[in-house]
């Protein structure tokens, strides 16, 4: 005897049958998410086969020619590919370190202002760049950083000469840190604002009757309030660092910043859909999910030593 009670077979599945009756309709209400999971993330899983393949549209999957690795090693050799990663890690880098804690400080002034209507604006206001798209966003700073656009406008006010930040190599990644800073440090700063309101009120009373000041507080209360919140993202965005953001590149970029600004998806793109090189492409791709998978469980487990406690 363990201690536990087991019903017999023949009084479980009774037992199962009732319940499946009785919670009919949300089985239903979960069946077309489910449906949706399997066909649009599973099933195409089948299509990394072609990764080792001399893959040929008209042949297919089941007719092209197996080719072990040799579309790895042909990935690896090739000085373009290179080149993405390299520009996929270093745009992604910059992207981390800025536009993290940009989020944080962003979400610790706003929990520091007390008057309602300021909060709410500019929380609003910093809000909104996260629903606009790519495209429109990409119009929108072509329109303002173009040489007769209205930051060298104001840079000729200044007495300085106008500057063609999308075609100038060094400048095109500080555009693109600039530009995603700016779409998505409000969304992340209504996260920890979410993460704060959480944290027990009797914690600041207890500190401020300490003699805390209000720096203080935010140092030793809020952030370790909000520190479960900063790992999980942290953990999320760390997989992201071989994924740019292909959509921002790509409706930015240009032939003249190819050498700073062509990432692992642009540089997919061009193989599958302008060489024809499939088999190529969908190596890259692999490639690509696999190091993010790495990366997502070395930072996890990173956390787990650091903290006690991971993501997963």
């Amino acid at each position: 005897m363990n201690g536990k009670l087991t019903l017999p077979r023949a009084e479980a599945r009774p037992r199962r049958v009732r319940h499946l009756r009785a919670h009919l309709p949300l089985y239903l209400m979960v069946l077309p998410a489910l449906a949706s999971v399997l066909v649009f993330n599973y099933a195409p899983l089948f299509g990394l086969v072609i990764a080792f393949q001399d893959f040929s549209p008209f042949r297919g999957v089941l007719g092209s020619d197996f080719v072990g690795w040799q579309n790895f090693q042909d990935a690896f050799r090739n000085p373009f590919f290179v080149n993405a990663l390299k520009n996929s890690l270093i745009i992604s880098g910059l992207k981390l370190a800025v536009g993290f804690p940009a989020a944080i400080v962003l979400a610790l002034l706003l929990n520091e202002v007390r008057a309602r209507w300021i909060k709410v604006t500019v929380q609003t206001a910093t809000i909104l760049p996260f629903f606009i798209s790519w495209v429109v966003a990409g119009a929108m700073f072509r329109s303002l950083l173009a040489p007769d656009g209205a930051v060298n406008e104001l840079r000729a006010g200044l007495g300085l000469t106008p500057h063609a930040f999308l075609s100038d190599p060094s400048a095109f990644r500080l555009v693109l840190v600039l530009q995603d800073t700016w779409k998505y440090a409000g969304y992340f700063a209504v996260l920890y604002l979410a993460a704060m309101a959480a944290i027990d009120r009797a914690t600041y009373e207890a500190a401020e009757i300490d003699g805390a000041s209000r720096w203080q507080q935010m140092r030793y209360v809020t952030l370790p309030g909000i520190s479960n919140t900063m790992v999980t993202l942290l953990v999320i965005l760390i997989g992201y660092l071989v994924s740019a953001g292909f959509e921002q590149v790509y409706v930015m970029y240009n032939v003249s910043v190819y050498s700073t600004a062509d990432i692992l998806e642009t540089f997919t793109l061009r193989l599958g859909l302008q060489q024809s090189n499939y088999g190529l492409a969908t190596a890259v791709g692999l490639f690509q999910g696999a190091i993010s998978l790495l990366l997502v469980g070395a930072a996890n487990l990173i956390a787990r030593r650091v903290r006690g406690q991971g993501l997963f």
